[in-house]
């Protein structure tokens, strides 16, 4: 009798160890990558017990959030408004007893395109000068107009073009013959999209 009990122990014990090392969970996608305006996608999440999924970043939606075995899950993300490449990891927890494995699926997403400068608003005596603004931009970029008060105008800018980076951007107005306060702007527009801009503007005194 007490041989027979032994036995079954072992056999439950090997049973256990068994489960403990057959235990685990992955996805047939473990990475995935969105455009700035971001998506969804499809994954397989495949393991031998029940599972939940779990994400820091509330951009990121995923449904089901849990479930028992091989299930599919449909993953969204939302777009993305910073001013940086985003990479945020969905963790995908199976647990059995006391025993835990871990899977992850990495999300990586794009910025937008962007050019901006932290202060686009300077001014400048009546008898003219050089005023530099810093310009940030990710991709290249180029002056597509100088204005004064409305109208067209020539201006001296320094650089008409550069890359992307942060960049010192020198105006150089000329002395104000008018007699009345006037105001000259300049626009930078991204080379490969000129949707995106950023106006400097520069008031003159009289």
């Amino acid at each position: 009798m007490k041989k027979t009990l032994l036995l079954v122990a072992l056999i439950l014990l090997a049973v256990s160890c068994d489960q403990d090392t057959n235990l685990s969970i992955t996805s047939d996608i473990s990475s995935y990558r969105f455009d700035a305006e971001g998506g969804s996608f499809d994954a397989i999440i495949f393991t031998n017990g029940s599972w939940t999924a779990s994400c820091e970043d509330e951009s990121v939606k995923f449904t089901p959030d849990a479930g028992y075995c091989t299930t599919p899950m449909h993953i969204e993300v939302g777009a993305n408004e910073a001013y940086y490449t985003k990479s945020v990891r969905i963790t995908l927890t199976t647990v059995y007893d006391s025993y835990s494995r871990t899977g992850k699926i990495v999300l990586t997403q794009d910025c937008r395109p962007f050019i901006f400068c932290e202060e686009s608003r300077l001014a400048v005596t009546a008898a003219g000068g050089k005023v530099r603004f810093q310009v940030n931009a990710n991709e290249s970029w180029k002056v597509v107009e100088t204005r004064c008060d409305g109208a067209a105008a020539e201006l001296s800018v320094d650089p008409l073009a550069h890359g992307p980076n942060l960049t010192e951007v020198t105006v150089t107005i000329p002395a104000n013959p008018t007699g009345s306060p006037r105001t000259f702007s300049v626009k930078l527009a991204l080379e490969a999209h000129p949707e995106t801009t950023v106006v400097l503007t520069v008031g003159q005194e009289a």
